[in-house]
């Protein structure tokens, strides 16, 4: 289990793996946000002669030119510091779970760098908070799409030490926008697996265990990625799998990550860049690949120039230094 130290010390061993999760989310997400909705022959034309090899797309602001990353690192860093708030306070499930929401109402119409394409379902969702209905049924009852799991890969790493918490966690905080079994099994397989590769298990153990956490929740999500890990196994292409799972739906999603860890367990270069140069929702898919490959090989496993130009790459790993903290 993973022990935390006082709050002036940092861990630093937690501290590589804590940011090789937070930048590699980001990143992956920066990396996969030009080419979100281009299927892969027009991400090929666009960026020849196959795909992307690094930032594509770059902004300026206050004097910086960046990689800008989308709403998917915009809610999950809601959800981060919430989960920090937390911990420093010693509260629970329905205090933290009130400050996500709040902190979605925010984003709905003031969100950290500008609107970057929210979807749907996360929009309703936050609307309904606002409204003030409760946390635990402001998703859409029907809501399947990938936006809660894109941000569920905080509860893995602030709840390292106890995963069966970060499932449960992160299950819950679905249900704010998405309640579909098929986004709450993403969920808990996207926190356990981050929490579990954090602790060291080895590639196959933590892979069994995320399906085995989705089949609780939702068997046609364990079984989506059961194939999808047969598939990285027995070495059916990219092209035909990442087709197949284009990821818009949090099953697809969740199933499209193994694939790529499976494929790329210890190369975070290659699986960014595998997500990114997909069909359909490749920055989510290059997010979650990005934060559990991150999460198993540490932030100097990752390109410097990749970190060094991310959006608020400084901010964001100030975060991961947090993670690291304790009481």
């Amino acid at each position: 289990m993973l022990h935390f130290l006082k709050m002036s010390q940092v861990d630093t061993a937690l501290n590589e793996r804590a940011a090789g999760v937070i930048l590699g989310a980001a990143i992956g997400d920066a990396m996969g946000h030009p080419t979100e909705f281009l299927r892969i022959d027009a991400i090929r034309s666009s960026y020849p002669p196959s795909g992307v090899k690094g930032f594509a797309l770059w902004w300026e602001r206050d004097g910086r030119t960046f990689a800008p990353y989308t709403d998917d690192t915009q809610m999950a860093e809601i959800v981060l510091r919430a989960l920090l708030r937390g911990r420093r306070t010693g509260t629970g499930l329905e205090s933290v779970m009130t400050d996500i929401a709040a902190g979605f109402v925010e984003w709905r119409t003031n969100p950290q760098g500008g609107h970057r394409a929210p979807g749907n379902a996360c929009l309703a969702g936050a609307s309904q908070l606002a409204g003030g209905v409760h946390w635990s049924v402001a998703g859409g009852e029907r809501a399947g799409g990938c936006g809660s799991v894109m941000r569920a890969y905080p509860f893995g790493l602030v709840l390292a030490d106890d995963p069966d918490k970060a499932e449960r966690w992160a299950v819950e905080h679905s249900k704010m926008t998405h309640r579909d079994p098929i986004a709450v099994a993403a969920c808990a397989a996207m926190a356990m697996g981050t929490a579990l590769t954090l602790h060291g298990q080895e590639v196959p153990s933590v892979l069994h265990a995320m399906v085995e956490v989705a089949q609780r929740y939702s068997p046609q999500t364990a079984d989506m990625m059961s194939e999808a890990i047969a598939d990285a196994r027995s070495g059916v292409k990219p092209d035909v799998v990442l087709r197949r799972l284009q990821a818009w739906a949090a099953h697809e999603a969740i199933a499209a990550a193994v694939f790529v860890v499976t494929r790329h367990p210890a190369d975070p270069r290659s699986a960014i860049l595998e997500g990114a140069n997909s069909d359909g929702d490749s920055d989510s898919i290059a997010t979650l690949a990005g934060a559990l490959v991150g999460a198993r090989v540490g932030i100097g496993a990752i390109p410097s120039d990749w970190v060094r130009d991310v959006e608020r790459s400084d901010e964001l790993l100030a975060l991961a230094a947090e993670v690291s903290e304790t009481s």
